[in-house]
C-alpha cells in the first residue's frame, strides 16, 4: 500500500502526535508499505526522507499566529491533486483536523481514496482554544462552535475514526453516531527501552544533582494546556515540607516564561526547579534520564494518549497523575497515583506520600514495565494495516463519503475527455 499521512503542525516542531505517526510509519515500512508525509513548507526543515524511509511533501504555506507551528492552507485541496495523480495513494491517514486535514480530506474524496482519521488532540477543550481566542471566558465559549465549525466538517469526509483512548472514542460516537469509531493505542519502538542497550551520557544541561529518588521529573511541551502550573503549585508545597526535593522539568513552549515566572514568585531556585528547555529525546531515552528520578508527575487532563507518559511507563517509571479517564486509563493504580484534577494541593500530598514511601515507588515501577507489550508499535501498525484494507475493500464494494460519487465519477470523466 502507499499510504499519505497529513500534519497540520512538523518538524522543526515536535510533540506526540509527531512522536507517534513517525513510530507508526516506520513500522508499515517494516511491512512493506510506502509512506509519504503532507507537512507544511518550514524553511528550518528541508529533508526528502526521515527516518526508515518516510517521503515528505513540502506544502506551501502561510503562517498562523494561533498556536506555534500551525500553518494556514486553503482547506479545497486542489493544490494537492498533482501529488494525488502522481503516487496513486490507496490510503490517507489525517493526524488533525485543522486545515491539511480538511485539504487531504476534500482531496481523497475527489479521488475515492480512504481517509482514517486518528484522533489525537483534544481541540475543543477551552485550554487549546485560549491560543487564538486568548481569554479564558471566551475559549470557555467557543468551546461548543468547535464542533460545527471545524469538527463535523472534517469527519463528515472521513470514512473512519480511531482515537488511542477508550473514552474518547465514546465521545466521538455520541457526536458522530453515523461513523465507525475504534479505539487503537499509540505505540512506540519498545526496543529503544531495552535495559541492555549501550547507556549515552546524561544530556548536556542536566546536572546529575537532579537525578535519584528525590527528582520529580515533568517531559513535555510547556503548553498551557498541560497544566503545569498546578505541578509547579503543587511541588512547592511539597518542598516546604520536604527541603532536599527537585523538579526536573524538560521541554519549551509558550507557557515557559510565564512557569517561571511562578516558580519564582513561590519562592523556588535553580536549585530546587530546573528548566533544561528542549533535550533530543534520543539522548533522554538513551541517557535513561526518566528512571533516575523519583517519579514522573503530570496535571494534563487534556490528552488523549499522552506520549511522554507512556515512555515514562516503559522507562520504568511510575507517575503521578490527574484522576481522570484519559490518564486512568493509560496508568493503572499499580503504577502510579492519581489526584483530584486541578487540585494542587491534593497533589502536592502525592508527592509527598511519594517521597516517604520509597518501596512502594519501586513497586510500581516493576509494574510499570509492563507496559512496554502493550505499547508495542509493531502490533498497532498490523491493526491499522488490517483497517487500512478494510477500508480500500469497502471503497471498492460502492461506499462515498457524501459527495464523493458525484466528484469521482467528474473527475473520470475529465480524465476521459484528455485522454
Amino acid at each position: 500500500m502507499r499510504i499519505a499521512f497529513g500534519f497540520d503542525i512538523f518538524y522543526p516542531e515536535t510533540n506526540g502526535v509527531i512522536t507517534a505517526t513517525i513510530n507508526l510509519a516506520n513500522n508499515l515500512i517494516e511491512r512493506g508499505h510506502e509512506v509519504y508525509f503532507f507537512v507544511p513548507k518550514e524553511h528550518e526543515f528541508n529533508e526528502n526522507t526521515i527516518e526508515k524511509g518516510i517521503h515528505i511533501i513540502h506544502v506551501k504555506n502561510v503562517p498562523a499566529w494561533i498556536y506555534k507551528g500551525l500553518k494556514l492552507f486553503p482547506i479545497q485541496g486542489w493544490y494537492l491533486q498533482k501529488y494525488f495523480k502522481k503516487y496513486h495513494f490507496d490510503i490517507v491517514h489525517n493526524t488533525s483536523p485543522w486545515l491539511m486535514g480538511q485539504a487531504l480530506n476534500h482531496t481523497a474524496r475527489r479521488y475515492h481514496v480512504p481517509v482514517v482519521a486518528t484522533h489525537h488532540t483534544l481541540i475543543d477543550q477551552p485550554t487549546y482554544i485560549k491560543y487564538a481566542l486568548k481569554i479564558d471566558a471566551l475559549a470557555n465559549a467557543a468551546t461548543e462552535a468547535i464542533w460545527p465549525v471545524v469538527l463535523r466538517p472534517f469527519f463528515r469526509l472521513t470514512w473512519l475514526i480511531t482515537a488511542p483512548n477508550r473514552h474518547t472514542c465514546k465521545q466521538l460516537k455520541e457526536k458522530n453516531p453515523d461513523k465507525d469509531v475504534r479505539f487503537v493505542s499509540n505505540g512506540i519502538d519498545i526496543s529503544r527501552f531495552d535495559e541492555n542497550r549501550p547507556l549515552l551520557p546524561l544530556p548536556d544541561g542536566i546536572p546529575a544533582s537532579f537525578l535519584g529518588d528525590k527528582t520529580f521529573l515533568f517531559i513535555g511541551r510547556l503548553g498551557y494546556e498541560k497544566s503545569l502550573d498546578v505541578a509547579i503549585a503543587a511541588f512547592a508545597e511539597c518542598h516546604e515540607k520536604n527541603k532536599d526535593a527537585k523538579f526536573l522539568i524538560i521541554g519549551q513552549g509558550p507557557a515557559e516564561h510565564d512557569l517561571k515566572a511562578q516558580a519564582k514568585n513561590l519562592g523556588l531556585t535553580e536549585n530546587e526547579i530546573l528548566f533544561t528547555g528542549l533535550v533530543p529525546n534520543d539522548e533522554i531515552i538513551g541517557s535513561r534520564v526518566i528512571n533516575k528520578t523519583l517519579c514522573f508527575v503530570t496535571a494534563s487532563i487534556s490528552e488523549n494518549q499522552a506520549m511522554t507518559v507512556i515512555e515514562a511507563l516503559c522507562s520504568g517509571s511510575a507517575v503521578i497523575c490527574a484522576d481522570v479517564e484519559s490518564m486512568t486509563d493509560l496508568v493503572s493504580e499499580n503504577q502510579g497515583w492519581y489526584f483530584k484534577s486541578g487540585n494542587s494541593h491534593d497533589m502536592a500530598q502525592k508527592m509527598d506520600y511519594v517521597l516517604n514511601h520509597i518501596d512502594e515507588v519501586r513497586e510500581k515501577r516493576e509494574n510499570a514495565l509492563e507496559s512496554k507489550n502493550r505499547f508495542d508499535g509493531r502490533i498497532v501498525a498490523q491493526q491499522f494495516e488490517d483497517i487500512y484494507k478494510e477500508l480500500i475493500q469497502k471503497g471498492k464494494d460502492g461506499y462515498y463519503v457524501p459527495g464523493g460519487e458525484k466528484r469521482a465519477r467528474k473527475y473520470l470523466k475529465s480524465k476521459e475527455k484528455k485522454g
